[in-house]
């Protein structure tokens, strides 16, 4: 198994590890580009370009070879055009004649690869030759020069970069993870995997980390979360958290706007909250304390638990909650007048901003419940007190502990109201009155009143509903429960009546039972008392740790006056004594019980002197006030000149709360400077109590304060622990944001940052300040010019959110969106800002350090100033990225939350923030279907700000695959994925990630994508077809399943179709898995289809070579379905269904490319069900292993296999049967994060486990886990799970993971490799100008040696045929049994003459053999004699033997008309015979000039002279001038003929007729010893070779079939019947023949009258045309004409005899040759070649020779079908499609659709592979091929 597999475990385990990610190491680069064929749409292609595309060639990749990898040097460069010209030059070197005849060939096969004349003629063809280049312009080596030089095709195969070794790469690599969702987080257990699908009718909470997320609560829909805050464990992960807003109840339990829940779902209440809206919270850390601000006035249960303290719990828009306590702690100053809008924390204090000027504790909002009146020192009575024993004093109420027993309850009379009344010693205002009912006997009041005992006045209550929980005013009937709970009654402040009375009467009017009474009675006055009898202070019955205390230094008598209610204490001294030391140490303490610490005010009760008429007495009393132990205030006098009665404020001061330890104390004494009567000799001062009064604390707040989250810190002992700012902001100010960060100054310290709506032109700042020092100070250009919402600091950036459109001084614009950067005191916009009001601005620390996140009503974020950016649209959440300066990725939030809260980031590994809303789902990242796992185990999203995937038209996102597409080792990866979705640039459902936006990578693919991979630059996209009929043209278009695209070039490859299993429905194609396989070219292709190219048959699995697009189907197989997976793992496995005829059905098997077989699994057959994915056994020694997943068949519940080498083992693999599984790897334990796996399991490998110990198993789909968790990634080890990922989709519904991919080095492949675009240029300027020198010179050479050829075989054949005619040449006799005889000749005389005999017998396609002697004539020496003697012979080849029943005639016919009448074989002709007015021989000329008219045929074909005199004259032609026969005659048969008259006109005519008449009688009639006696002389026998080769090639079958054409080359139906009509026909020549003699005769016909080319009948035209030879009788016909003209291309001359014997081969094997045409297309036939063996080298491939005749190898089965054509000419593909193949090859056609290219199949050999595509047509023949091919002639 290549190592590029077991890496990916690696690569996935290091991206676990905190280690940074690297790029792939620079490795050598492979130059290598696939030539590239365009993508032409049918609609848009000619049918000579449809025909090509249909190309494709079945090729086994197997016998590619790898190029040899050498430096690139101009070395090689310079060999290479070295080697191009040594392969040019033996055309330079070779005999002229031979050359001659070599170009002649080419010229005659040389088809559409040559592109001779007819073919750049037909812009088809044109086309045609134009595609056989490369987009870039790299010619391809063509392959004839290949063949030629195979060390030139190493050179340029060698030219190459090195290709990099296999093995493990050191690269970090990149992990993705793609599937069916929109948000994927890490599993949370608490989740049970429900992947945080939530009702969108209720109001949810989740906390978010940077990979997890954790449903924290659900609120009914009746108002909204906008505020929360946090605790966090140690490691940062939450702890418990709270929200507030307006909330009434979460899961089901009543809460007051705030509530907390904690990480395992405990719901803290926060004692029924507060009651109402809260704006802000703020979690201290430290102190475990909730600030919470508002829009309320209390808590919940201050106002429900105690009418006594339903005040004080009063908090006026602040509270604090103790979370340990469970409980609301008393606000020092008993909140705000405003509400509250935000914290933070700054220093050791927390900061409340808001709308506020005033605190709230006033003398109003004290507890009533902590100054008791001691009523153990009032007289208390009762009335219609009871008679019952123990149950008549009403004294038995006070500091009792007991319940209804004798002694410690009051009981009235039976069916009697009655009352209790208790008398003061002083007067007081009562506060408070509270009550416990008895339930003696059933017994108890049941309502009752209060009245003032002086006036009996009833004063006002309120107390709390029992059911209600309200206050409630009562004066008479006030109720009284009949329990056994204290029940508290609040007298009504500013009731006049209350202030100051002696005493209070119980009047009970109503009762239970037999009667009223009361079990406990406590009353109680509001202010704080101190009183100078100390047995008036507190109350014995221990309510209070700490009570107030009086002590006494020195005479402090007691005093009661008559007009005094009350006792008090006097000090009275003598005058003199006034500063003596006894005096000033006789001093009173009284240390009041401060119940919380606050300012107040001290009044000093000072009875009047009148009471006891000692006013010259009094003086000043010495105040001393200390309320802690640092600091004492100064001493005040205090005159106590007072008549009447007073209560005298002597200070406001600050007082801490009092405890054991230490409480505020009062010192009064003498003042010694006071003023008295100066008559008096006493002197006094008198104190009867001291009243603390709680005040305001501040009332010039605007909208800031300070407070201290110790509430019980001994700073309060000190001073207030909460404050004002010392410079505070105007009145009115409202401050909705504050924040602390960095100041700008040389020594960077912390200050505030306060925005809202204050500040003017008077402060000289504008909605945004900075406090620090004690002051504050403006930013940069005075602020902002609208409204601040929000703020929070980052780096050493201020970030702002709220209602503006830029700086207060107009200079910057910035729309509801900032950055102050305190650095250079400078504003900078955020882009362009967006269109809406920002409300929330947070440091969204789970994306990091860097990440700040804005919420508000916005739906665009604007494009910076003058970018070219686009707006993104938003959904009222940004997240701003300031490292990067740009939008960034978000959570996944279905839904515009109302709440969006994180802490700074604090390096801490789980930083949280906290999401609410109505929303439907929500995960930590927004991932449309793709998500990268980073080095350190974390996920990462790759969703820019409308740069995600999104959604198709129909509502579909789902990724199937992935991949990081590099070339090879050099190419950054660049990230692909496929799947059903579209970007936002319309790209559908194929994309590439470029600049972190999913961009367009091939334009079409509307289906949805399955699998991609890629072979080096090309990349393979697979998946479901989506094939539509175009309207327009009513043809199919649209995505057929698979596409090839050339990442270098841009652009697509073609390749064939693949069709549905109906094998033309291309719209149920599906690829399910595309592979590559290493080191060869090959890509595999699995999935449902069945054929390619409409006609290979490929079913469900095909490979596809990379080099020349290129299907190929693997051997037979049992597949009936579709496949679904596959990896190579040492040999193809392939998952489908396998089933042969009854028997089982398999879900695996293998294939081996080596043998090509399919083979079974040992163990596939216990398989429970279909397989559905594969993967790698990616472990050391693992090589060949795999892990089978599939699906039961009875169930459907997964299962797990592997296969060990040997067989498949299943294992014990539990998960619901509802999961669906989509893939699978191996991944090393020891890399995986502890967190998700845990510590606690055993790595021991067991027996029954598939998986290697210290490895786990990661599983991806849609899980359904044990313990009923629900996860989209999960591992499995030890037969157990953890649970990984969980992904929701945009519906709500649970996601899905399909793949995880890795970045892993390219497989290698191998790639025809092209030359480097500068080198082929500097090549081909080289090759071009060393060609065009060897073109110029060999065509100098050629034009040269034709020329005087031609005029010598001219000349020799016009006086041959003058000869023959004047001797009179008497016609061919014939023979019952021709083919007995044989033929001998023998030439001495003239070498050419004799040759062009053999010729004509050897190639003469006559079918059979004359026997023919020529003798010249005694002491005949003149060498034209001979030749002329030869072509005399040869005239009767010109004529045809035409049989009917026994007779045999010669026939020599018009062009027209070749029927009897024109029989003249042997008839005289003279040149009188030709006509003066046009040069010509009149169609009544003999035949004695038929082997002239060959002769003149041939020269015609090879040269350009010949034009048509009568349509080139005309009046104002260049030939108008011409008068005259001869000059008429524009060809050299004119000259030719002139040349023979001049000579020897009457002796040359009178010798050849006497010597042509003796040779023809003697050729049809001698027996074989006659012949041998005509040897003798040579003169003879060069005759009777002549007429030898003329009646073998007369004995033949006749001339070509003349047929009718019109001028489209369509054959016109004749009259069998008719003989004239069998032979004649329009037009002799076919424009569409690939014959080149055809070709040119039907091009010259075209432009006008052939020329004069012999003695044939004149047309309609009077023009006389040489017929064409047919196909089959080309060979016999090129032969007559070769020898007429006196060339012979192989055969020599030495021997006579040979030449005879092969005339006589030659037509045996015509002969042969027209019983192979009735023979079917699939009949074999071997026939010996008597002329010339055939070498084995120049066999076609395909065929064996044995004993000399040519064997066809046997037809495979899958082939038989087809019908079998023989290749007439060899043809060398040029292009990718097109098929190659030798002359004499069998091709098995299977397209015949097109004209002019059929696609057929060649078979090598069952050693080598089919190869299958187009050609031409007119290169085959049905018939099988000859012994001699003609086309090697030609």
């Amino acid at each position: 198994m290549s190592k590029d597999r077991r890496v990916h475990a690696e690569h996935w385990a290091r991206s676990h590890n905190a280690q940074p990610c690297c790029k792939p190491s620079i490795g050598t680069q492979i130059n290598a580009q696939l030539q590239e064929t365009s993508n032409v749409t049918e609609s848009e292609t000619s049918p000579r370009t449809k025909a090509s595309i249909k190309r494709a060639v079945v090729t086994s990749p197997s016998s590619l070879q790898a190029s040899k990898t050498r430096p690139r040097t101009w070395i090689r460069a310079v060999a290479i055009l070295g080697l191009l010209l040594i392969a040019v030059l033996p055309v330079m070197g070779a005999d002229s004649s031979d050359a001659v005849a070599a170009s002649l060939s080419v010229a005659s096969t040389a088809g559409p690869d040559s592109t001779p004349n007819s073919l750049a003629d037909d812009p088809e063809l044109r086309a045609l030759s134009a595609d056989e280049s490369d987009g870039d312009g790299q010619d391809s080596i063509d392959d004839d020069a290949k063949e030629s030089s195979s060390s030139l095709s190493d050179e340029l195969d060698s030219i190459d970069e090195p290709q990099p070794e296999e093995g493990e790469s050191d690269d970090e690599g990149g992990i993705g993870i793609v599937g069916g969702f929109s948000g994927v987080s890490s599993f949370n257990p608490n989740n049970k995997g429900a992947s945080l699908s939530l009702d969108k009718d209720m109001t949810s909470v989740v906390a978010l980390s940077r990979e997890s997320g954790m449903l924290l609560g659900s609120f009914t829909a009746e108002g909204q979360v906008t505020t929360g805050c946090s605790f966090y464990n140690s490691d940062g992960s939450i702890l418990q958290s709270f929200f507030g807003g307006t909330l009434i109840s979460l899961n089901s339990t009543q809460v007051g706007y705030v509530a907390g829940v904690d990480a395992n779902g405990q719901i803290d209440d926060m004692a029924m909250g507060v009651n109402g809206p809260v704006n802000a919270l703020f979690c201290h850390q430290d102190t475990k304390q909730v600030f919470v601000g508002g829009s309320f006035t209390s808590t919940i249960s201050g106002l429900t638990t105690s009418i006594a303290t339903r005040r004080s719990a009063s908090t006026g828009g602040i509270a604090i909650y103790s979370v340990n306590n469970k409980a609301w702690r008393q606000v020092p100053f008993h909140g705000l007048d405003g509400p509250v809008y935000d914290f933070t924390g700054f220093g050791d204090a927390v900061y409340a901003v808001g709308d506020f000027s005033t605190t709230f504790d006033n003398a109003t909002y004290v507890p009533l419940n902590t100054q008791p009146l001691n009523l153990t020192a009032c007289n208390i009575v009762g009335g219609n007190n009871a008679e019952i024993f123990g149950f008549t004093d009403p004294r038995s109420t006070i500091c009792t502990n007991g319940r209804d027993t004798p002694n410690f309850t009051w009981l009235l009379r039976d069916l009697l109201d009655g009352y209790m009344t208790i008398n003061f010693p002083f007067k007081a205002t009562p506060s408070l009155l509270r009550l416990m009912n008895t339930m003696y006997e059933g017994r108890g009041t049941s309502t009752f009143r209060v009245m003032a005992v002086e006036n009996n006045q009833v004063l006002a209550m309120t107390y709390l509903d029992p059911e209600t929980k309200e206050e409630a005013f009562c004066t008479q009937g006030c109720p009284l429960q009949h329990n056994t709970d204290w029940q508290e009654f609040r007298f009504v402040d500013g009731d006049e009546m209350l202030a100051n009375i002696t005493g209070i009467m119980i009047k009970i009017d109503e009762y239970y039972g037999m009667g009223g009474g009361l079990n406990k009675v406590e009353l109680y006055q509001r202010d704080p008392h101190v009183y100078a009898i100390d047995i008036y202070n507190g109350s014995p019955c221990g309510y209070s740790r700490v009570r107030p205390t009086t002590n006494l230094f020195g005479d402090w008598a007691e005093t009661t006056a008559a007009s005094y209610h009350g006792t008090y204490r006097t000090l009275t001294v003598d005058v003199a004594d006034i500063k003596s030391p006894n005096v000033k140490g006789s001093v009173i303490q009284m240390s009041p019980y401060i119940p919380e610490a606050g300012f107040y005010k001290v009044f000093m009760k000072i009875p009047g002197c009148q009471n006891t008429n000692t006013c010259q007495r009094r003086s000043a009393a010495l105040v001393t006030l200390t309320t802690n132990q640092n600091n004492t205030i100064p001493s005040i006098a205090v005159n106590q000149h007072n008549v009447l009665d007073e209560e005298t404020e002597i200070a406001r001061v600050y007082a801490p709360a009092s405890t054991t330890e230490y409480s505020a104390t009062v010192t009064i004494g003498l003042y010694s400077d006071g003023d008295f009567d100066p008559q008096t000799t006493k002197v006094e001062v008198v104190v009867d109590y001291l009243r603390f009064e709680r005040i305001t604390s501040f009332d010039k707040l605007g909208g800031v304060i300070r407070l201290d989250p110790d509430l019980d810190s001994d700073k309060q002992l000190a001073s207030a622990i909460y404050d004002s700012l010392k410079d505070v902001l105007p009145e009115d100010s409202v401050v909705h944001a504050v924040t602390s960060g960095l100041s700008n100054s040389t020594e960077p310290e912390q200050v505030l940052f306060l925005g809202g709506k204050f500040g003017g032109e008077d402060q000289g700042y504008y909605n945004i300040a900075q406090y620090s020092d004690r002051r504050l100070t403006p930013l940069n250009a005075t602020g902002l010019y609208g409204t601040v919402h929000s703020l929070t600091f980052m780096d050493t950036s201020l970030y702002v959110g709220g209602e503006f459109n830029g700086t207060a001084d107009l200079k910057t614009a910035l729309n509801n969106m900032a950055q102050y950067n305190t650095t250079d005191e400078t504003w900078y916009p955020l882009n362009g800002g967006a269109d809406g009001p920002v409300t929330s601005v947070v440091p969204y620390s789970p994306f990091g350090p860097h990440v700040v996140a804005f919420a508000g009503s916005f739906s665009t974020l604007y494009a910076a100033a003058g970018s070219e950016d686009q707006n993104l649209t938003s959904s009222g959440l940004a997240m701003w990225d300031a490292s990067a300066a740009q939008w960034t990725s978000l959570p996944y939030i279905k839904a515009t939350p109302t709440l969006l809260f994180a802490d700074p980031w604090k390096s801490q590994d789980h930083n949280v923030a906290l999401i609410a809303g109505s929303l439907s789902a929500v995960a930590a990242l927004e991932a449309n279907g793709t998500v990268l796992l980073t080095s350190d185990g974390g996920i990462k999203s790759l969703n820019m700000p409308d740069a995600g995937l999104q959604p198709d038209s129909e509502g579909r996102l789902v990724v199937n695959s992935g991949l990081w597409y590099a070339k090879d080792n050099t190419t950054t990866p660049v990230l692909v994925v496929g799947g059903q979705f579209q970007t936002q640039d319309g790209t559908t459902n194929l994309a590439q990630l470029q600049d972190g936006k999913w961009q367009n990578l091939v334009d079409g693919i509307d289906g949805e994508v399955l699998s991609i991979n890629n072979a080096a630059n090309l990349l393979f996209v697979g998946g479901v077809s989506n094939i539509s009929i175009d309207p327009k043209n009513n043809k199919p278009s649209g995505f057929g399943g698979l596409v090839v695209y050339n990442m270098d070039k841009k652009d697509t490859v073609g390749v064939q179709n693949l069709q549905g299993p109906d094998g033309s429905d291309r719209s149920s194609v599906r690829i399910n898995k595309i592979a590559v396989r290493a080191d060869t070219s090959m890509v595999v292709v699995g999935g449902n289809f069945t054929t390619a190219g409409g006609l290979l048959s490929c079913p469900y699995v095909c490979t596809l070579d990379i080099n020349e697009s290129q299907w190929s189907p693997l051997a037979t197989s049992t597949l009936v379905d579709q496949v679904t997976d596959m990896i190579f793992a040492d040999k193809l496995v392939v998952a489908g269904t396998f089933k042969n005829g009854t028997g089982p059905t398999s879900y695996l098997m293998t294939y081996d490319f080596d043998i090509n077989f399919w083979s079974n699994i040992t163990g596939a057959e216990n398989l429970p069900g279909p397989v559905t994915t594969l993967t790698y056994a990616d472990h050391e020694e693992s090589a060949g292993m795999y892990y089978v997943i599939g699906t039961s068949e009875s169930d459907g519940t997964p299962y797990l296999a592997k296969f060990d080498g040997a067989s498949i083992i299943l294992a014990d693999f539990t998960v619901g049967s509802q999961s669906k599984i989509h893939s699978m790897l191996v991944v090393p334990r020891s890399r995986i994060p502890s967190s998700v796996l845990g510590t606690q399991s055993s790595m021991s490998r067991r027996s029954e486990m598939p998986i290697p110990a210290g490895y786990v198993l990661a599983v991806s789909g849609d899980l359904y886990l044990p313990g009923g968790s629900r996860a989209s990634s999960a591992f499995f080890y030890d037969n157990q799970w953890a649970a990984f990922l969980s992904t929701i989709q945009s519906n709500g519904e649970s996601g899905f993971v399909n793949s995880v991919f890795f970045e892993i080095p390219p497989t290698n492949v191998y790639q025809r490799h092209r030359l480097s675009v500068a080198l082929v240029i500097l090549v081909a300027i080289a090759i071009a100008l060393g060609i065009t020198f060897l073109i110029v010179f060999v065509g100098l050479v050629y034009i040269y040696l034709r020329n005087r050829r031609e005029a010598a075989a001219t000349a020799s054949a016009a006086s041959a045929a003058l000869a023959a005619t004047a001797g009179g040449m008497g016609a061919a006799g014939t023979t019952k049994n021709p083919l007995t005889t044989t033929l001998l000749g023998a030439g001495t005389i003239s070498g050419t003459a004799a040759a062009a005999t053999s010729v004509g017998a050897r190639s003469g396609a006559g079918g059979a053999v004359g026997a023919g002697s020529g003798t010249a004539p005694a002491g005949m020496t003149d060498y034209r004699t001979g030749i002329a003697a030869a072509a005399g012979s040869a005239m009767a080849a010109g004529t045809k033997r035409y049989t009917q029943g026994d007779q045999y005639r010669n026939v020599a016919g018009s062009r027209d008309t070749w029927g009897d009448d024109n029989a003249f074989a042997g008839e005289p002709v003279s040149y009188e015979s030709i006509v003066p007015e046009s040069g010509r021989l009149n169609s009544g000329s003999p035949a004695g000039l038929a082997g002239l008219a060959m002769a003149g045929r041939q020269a015609a074909v090879s040269s350009d002279t010949y034009v048509h005199y009568d349509d080139k004259k005309g009046a104002d032609s260049k030939y108008a001038h011409i008068d005259n026969a001869n000059e008429s005659l524009d060809s050299i048969f004119e000259s030719a003929a002139a040349e023979a008259e001049a000579e020897e006109k009457n002796l040359a005519r009178e010798r050849a007729i006497s010597a042509s008449s003796k040779d023809a009688d003697l050729g049809i009639n001698s027996d074989p010893n006659a012949m041998s006696m005509g040897m003798n002389d040579a003169s003879a026998a060069m005759a009777a070779g002549a007429v030898g080769a003329a009646a073998a090639a007369s004995h033949g079958r006749h001339m070509p079939t003349p047929q009718h054409y019109d001028s489209d080359a369509n054959l016109v139906a004749f009259d069998s019947g008719s003989e004239s009509n069998r032979y004649s026909r329009t037009s002799m020549y076919r424009p569409d023949s690939t014959n080149p003699f055809e070709q040119r005769m039907a091009m010259r016909e075209s432009q006008g009258a052939f020329p004069p080319a012999g003695p044939f009948a004149d047309t309609d035209d009077g023009v006389g045309h040489v017929p064409m030879p047919s196909a089959y009788l080309m060979d016999s016909e090129h032969s007559t004409a070769a020898a007429l003209a006196g060339a012979s291309p192989a055969i020599g001359i030495s021997s006579g005899v040979a030449v005879g014997a092969a005339a006589g081969a030659a037509g045996k094997s015509s002969a042969k040759n027209l019983r192979r045409r009735s023979e079917t297309t699939s009949t074999r036939h071997t026939d010996g070649d008597l002329s010339v063996s055939q070498s084995p080298s120049s066999r076609p491939s395909g065929e064996s020779s044995v004993n000399g005749s040519t064997t066809h190898l046997p037809i495979r089965d899958s082939l038989k079908q087809y019908p079998v054509f023989y290749a007439k000419f060899t043809f060398s593909s040029r292009e990718t499609g097109e098929l190659g193949f030798r002359a004499g090859e069998r091709v098995f056609v299977i397209d015949q659709s097109d004209e002019i290219w059929w696609m057929g199949i060649v078979d090598h050999g069952s050693d080598q592979p089919l190869e299958q595509g187009v050609f031409p047509a007119t290169y085959v023949s049905s018939e099988p091929p000859k012994s001699t091919d003609w086309s090697e002639l030609m």
